[in-house]
């Protein structure tokens, strides 16, 4: 393990630093009492520290910066926009160089015939989707609830999801241009062997598919990639329903399910929030609201989105998920993203997000914001588990058992929500929220982490996506799996210096 107090590393990453500095353009560097709070702290307590931060100015240093890392034996660890909030943030996995990509920051390139976007690790939510309006919005990226400055391709990466038919950003995407340990560059797509029309239209070219291998992994550093985008249709709803305490589950499941295998409803479309969730999502904003369901808080809620190219066909459209909902449902509103007037709002409908999920973070800090801020710097405690479970009433009664047995303090804040990727299956958002200013709190919280984790494991409940937390609490995989991910690990990172322990 890499630890600056060992007297080697010190020496090796002082001769890396100057190397780097002499050989590299565009490099700018922080170390020592440079590296500022915003790279040292997370929302939830974790030891692995920066050495030091570097900061490229464009794509082409990035591999012979990563061999010089290589042979000094020094760990890296790539953030692109360090809003990993309640996973991570911007901590390393052990002491490592921070490879900061936010100044890679350019759309490449913008289709919007063919509704393909090529952008770098440092474009926002909120650049693109500028960008995108400007354009005129005949595409869109589904939106999150995420801080909107967080970085879509770092997202995609690890597999977060948007809200609508094209939520699985990960599962359109392709042509990533990846930079490895070795100093090699490669492209996944079309463009590997010259084709660049085919590229931009096309994301399975003839032979092996390899963008996996460099999602939720330390394979290498992905610097670009395309990623397709969702149609702007014209006419665009969100159907609420009031599903009531976790018995009406059983009716309201099937409902929900026959929607989304009849099509009525597209997966990514669909979320189930406990009251808890829904309330801590409002928290600063609609106080009276979070009032109210914060009493209720077994009351379960569901959102669907729905889209169509005709005013016909969306008439037809909510009349029918409306029917269905009424009969498991004990109150439905509609939202349309049109005033009175018939112009259209800038809502989730069309990519617009506000970041307003960043406000579960602040529920166990005394004092709460009007509007989120920097949760590592406003000392938020927050910690995602995000496991996948059967799209039935049985499983989510247990993950919501769960998660109510082993978070009873009052200083800890618990929440749950799950999105629909299919009929079959939901993705699920399990928050805790605490003052890290508050020892006590933070100890509670950590004891309740450990334990939620266990018990999701014992339930048959795997993880999809991982935080920094969740990498001591992994099942051990087979023998074979390990050693075939060792052999991968060894060919594309010889030296093993990227962002160890992560895969």
């Amino acid at each position: 393990m890499t630890t600056l107090s060992d007297p080697d590393v010190s020496s090796r990453l002082s001769q890396f630093l100057a190397s780097a500095r002499n050989n590299l353009d565009g490099l700018s560097i922080q170390s020592g009492e440079e590296i500022g709070d915003e790279w040292r702290i997370a929302t939830f307590p974790w030891a692995a520290q920066p050495l030091a931060i570097l900061r490229p100015a464009n794509a082409d240093i990035i591999a012979p910066l990563l061999k010089l890392a290589a042979n000094a034996q020094l760990a890296v660890y790539p953030v692109s926009r360090g809003r990993n909030w309640g996973l991570g943030s911007r901590l390393p996995t052990e002491d490592a160089l921070v490879l900061d990509l936010s100044g890679l920051d350019r759309i490449l390139a913008l289709d919007m015939t063919s509704g393909t976007v090529r952008i770098e690790p440092g474009v926002t939510f909120a650049t693109l989707q500028a960008r995108l309006k400007h354009e005129g919005l005949a595409f869109h990226l589904p939106s999150f609830g995420g801080p909107t400055d967080a970085s879509v391709l770092a997202n995609a990466l690890e597999r977060g999801e948007g809200s609508g038919a094209y939520g699985d950003r990960f599962g359109r995407m392709w042509d990533l241009d990846v930079a490895l340990t070795t100093g090699e560059r490669l492209r996944t797509g079309h463009t590997r062997s010259g084709s660049e029309q085919s590229a931009s239209i096309h994301a399975r070219p003839a032979g092996p598919l390899i963008e996996g291998l460099f999602s939720q992994s330390n394979f290498g550093i992905v610097l670009s990639a395309t990623i397709e985008l969702q149609p702007t249709l014209p006419y665009a709803a969100a159907i609420l329903a009031d599903i009531g305490t976790g018995e009406a589950l059983d009716k309201a499941v099937p409902v929900l399910r026959r929607l989304i295998t009849s099509g009525m409803i597209a997966p990514q479309s669909l979320v189930l929030w406990d009251g808890a969730k829904r309330a801590s999502s409002l928290v600063g904003r609609y106080a009276p609201q979070t009032n109210e369901l914060l009493s209720k808080p077994n009351q379960w809620g569901a959102s669907a989105l729905i889209f169509s190219p005709h005013p016909d066909l969306m008439r037809i459209t909510q009349q029918i998920v409306e029917s269905e909902l009424s009969s498991v449902a004990d109150e439905i509103t509609v939202q349309s993203d049109r005033d009175e007037k018939g112009q259209r709002q800038e809502t989730i409908l069309t990519g617009f997000a506000d970041g307003g999920n960043v406000m579960s973070g602040y529920w166990g800090k005394k004092v709460r914001p009007d509007i989120p801020g920097n949760m590592d710097l406003d000392r938020c405690g927050f910690v995602w588990l995000c496991p996948v479970v059967p799209f039935d009433a049985e499983a989510i009664r247990t993950v919501n058992s769960i998660l109510a047995d082993t978070s009873q303090s009052e200083r800890i804040f618990a929440a749950l929500g799950l999105q629909a990727i299919s009929s079959r299956a939901l993705h699920c958002y399990v928050s805790l929220a605490w003052d890290r200013d508050e020892p006590e709190a933070e100890k509670e919280a950590m004891r309740a982490h450990s334990q939620i984790t266990a018990q999701l494991d014992q339930s048959g409940f795997s993880l999809y996506r991982l935080g920094l937390m969740d990498l001591a609490h992994l099942p051990r995989p087979c023998q074979s799996w390990n050693e075939v991910c060792d052999r991968l690990k060894t060919a594309l990172d010889p030296a093993g210096i990227l962002s160890p322990g992560r895969t």
